[in-house]
C-alpha cells in the first residue's frame, strides 16, 4: 500500500498569512502527517503553527504522544496551538492517531475511526495524550481539517477526486470566512497501481 496526500490552505479574511500549517514527513515504511492550527489567525499564529511543523519534521521517528508533548514545549513561548498527527505505516496497513485541541478527522474507511483529541492547546496545559489505531486498507480516505472548516459535511460527496483536489473542494465548499481553513486529505492505494 501506499498513501497519497493532498492539502489546501485559505487564509482568514483580512489575513495575509495562514495561522494553519501542514507538514508531511515520509521515512519509509511510513509517513507521518501533521496539522496545526495556531491560535487565533494571523502572525503570531502562524508563528505558532510553524513551530510545531518544524519541531515534527526534526523529530518525526518518536512515539506520537511524546511528540506532541514535546512539540507542546517548544511551544510554550507562542500563542500555542490546536495541532494532530497521523502516521500511517504503509507496509502494515495502519494509522495511528493523536491530536490536541479543535483538529477534526473523518475517515471512509472500512473500519469505523472513533476518535478525539485531547482538551487542551499545545503549548499549554494538556491533561492527558491519546492515540488510537485503526488498520488501513487501499481506497480509505482520511481527512484531517482545521476549524475553520465547518465540521458537518459529508465526506462520501468528494469520494471520486484526487486528494489533492479533494483537500481544494472542501476547503472551497466549506470553510468560514473569518477564520483560516486547512485540509490535508490522505488516500491509500494499492502499490500495484499507484
Amino acid at each position: 500500500m501506499t498513501v497519497a496526500i493532498g492539502s489546501a490552505c485559505c487564509v482568514a479574511s483580512g489575513e495575509e498569512v495562514a495561522g494553519d500549517e501542514v507538514v508531511v514527513v515520509r521515512q519509509s515504511p511510513w509517513v507521518l502527517i501533521g496539522l496545526a492550527d495556531g491560535l487565533g489567525h494571523g502572525p503570531h499564529a502562524a508563528e505558532a503553527a510553524s513551530a510545531f511543523c518544524r519541531y515534527v519534521e526534526e523529530h518525526a521517528s518518536m512515539p506520537l504522544e511524546d511528540l506532541l508533548t514535546a512539540a507542546g514545549e517548544q511551544l510554550s513561548s507562542t500563542r500555542g496551538a490546536a495541532a494532530a498527527l497521523l502516521r500511517i505505516d504503509e507496509s502494515a496497513g495502519e494509522l495511528e492517531f493523536s491530536g490536541v485541541g479543535n483538529i477534526a478527522m473523518k475517515a471512509m474507511s472500512r473500519t469505523a475511526m472513533p476518535i478525539f483529541c485531547s482538551a487542551g492547546i499545545l503549548g499549554r496545559r494538556v491533561r492527558r495524550l491519546r492515540s488510537f489505531r485503526f488498520p488501513m486498507t487501499p481506497g480509505d480516505v482520511v481527512v484531517l481539517h482545521s476549524d475553520g472548516i465547518a465540521s458537518g459535511f459529508d465526506l462520501t460527496a468528494f469520494r471520486d477526486l484526487d486528494p489533492q483536489e479533494m483537500a481544494r473542494r472542501i476547503v472551497e465548499v466549506h470553510k468560514k470566512s473569518f477564520d483560516d481553513a486547512t485540509c490535508v486529505v490522505a488516500l491509500m492505494r494499492d502499490r500495484s497501481i499507484a
